[in-house]
């Protein structure tokens, strides 16, 4: 079939680096003329490179090559100020065409699934690809132990409500800790113990105390890159504070929605030192995709 030789003549062009990403490829009408074939041999091949995510279509503009989404370790760019108030990822550098032309894809390929109710847990397929993608965070887990929530804040929200099999009330957090954990805890007027985090992280035997005497059901914690302080904890740390949720029968609150900016491989949550169900691993993908998918 001719447009498959013109699939192969294009993708060519790409590997060798003479089509880079972001580039405009040429119009259906020239690259016809140019190789001497049908106008419909290159809409079939721009189609099918399209279905293949290798290049996206602009209403009114043409077709680009697909940009190449940057290794998590790379560098980020310098944008001048950053907003810390939100932890919010550079709204300039969200990739919003590759996301426009993933939507267009979907819509391609799942049609009925996408707009129809899914099971309670979340969409089943990307459970599956989440459990995926946790494994290079040190958490192993099913797609069937994953829920998919309205960003990481809902999961928290409902964590605060819910009653625990350790059948204890209160709360035990960090101090200070962000601005939206304070409001869920306002909002549905849960006692909360706090515990200090400096900049050589916490008290061990203030945090082993707490557990001891307040009916704890479970400690929240940030514990990678905590906002505000930035503090993150040693694996030797977090293996302390799962043992002695261990041995007070508190649950633990893992929101670990910076983990992907980690360059650091050898850090592990702590999850992995207890998968049992004891702690519960909170992520977002806020931070490093966009924040009004509300993916959580």
């Amino acid at each position: 079939m001719i447009y498959a030789e013109v699939m192969l003549h294009i993708e060519m062009l790409m590997d060798t680096g003479e089509l880079i990403p972001g580039k405009k490829l040429p119009s259906i009408r020239s690259l016809a003329k140019r190789l001497d074939c049908s106008v419909n041999t290159i809409i079939k091949a721009y189609s099918e490179l399209e279905k293949k995510h290798k290049i996206y279509s602009v209403s009114k503009s043409g077709y680009y090559v697909v940009e190449q989404v940057p290794s998590r370790h790379s560098g980020a760019a310098n944008t001048g100020a950053i907003d810390f108030l939100s932890a919010g990822p550079d709204k300039k550098a969200m990739p919003y065409r590759d996301y426009q032309h993933c939507i267009n894809q979907a819509i391609e390929v799942y049609k009925e699934e996408m707009f129809t109710y899914s099971e309670i847990q979340g969409l089943p397929s990307l459970r599956v690809e989440l459990a995926r993608h946790l494994r290079e965070l040190q958490v192993f887990t099913v797609p069937e132990r994953v829920c998919v929530v309205s960003g990481s804040q809902q999961a928290i929200h409902l964590l605060i409500s819910l009653p625990f099999p350790n059948n204890k009330k209160n709360i035990c957090v960090e101090q200070p800790t962000h601005l939206s954990m304070i409001e869920s805890i306002k909002y549905q007027q849960a006692t909360a113990y706090g515990i200090e985090i400096t900049a050589n992280g916490l008290d061990m035997d203030r945090l082993e105390h707490l557990f001891k005497w307040n009916d704890i059901k479970f400690f929240y914690t940030v514990t990678r890159y905590h906002n505000p302080t930035g503090y993150s904890y040693s694996n030797k740390e977090r293996q302390k504070i799962v043992e002695l949720a261990q041995k007070y029968d508190v649950y633990i609150i893992e929101d670990d929605y910076l983990g992907d900016l980690d360059p650091d491989m050898q850090q592990d949550p702590m999850f992995a030192y207890d998968p049992s169900g004891r702690v519960i691993y909170i992520k977002s993908f806020s931070k490093v995709m966009l924040p009004g998918l509300r993916l959580g």
